[in-house]
């Protein structure tokens, strides 16, 4: 299972996006969505800034179908922008 917020800034869920190294994050839109495998989720941070380095996280709270947890958090060294 993912879980993300979708209103306010504050880094929680079990996937972030974050301009400032994770003091605050950047809403979805909506819940993340899964594939019918399972495998793929689609997730739409909301307000991206152009030309801003944004970091994804996924925590160690993200779970398979059978509750297994990831054994180490994930996140990007270098992140991504957005070009408007």
């Amino acid at each position: 299972s993912i879980t993300a917020i979708t209103s306010g800034t504050s880094c929680s869920g079990t996937i972030q996006v974050s301009p400032d190294s994770f003091s605050n994050c950047a809403p979805m839109t909506s819940s993340p969505s899964a594939s019918s495998t399972n495998k793929i989720f689609t997730f739409d941070p909301s307000n991206l800034l152009d030309g801003t380095v944004y970091k994804v996280r996924v925590t160690t709270a993200v779970k398979d179908g059978s509750g297994n947890t990831m054994s180490s958090q994930y996140q990007t060294a270098s992140g991504f922008t957005v070009s408007k």
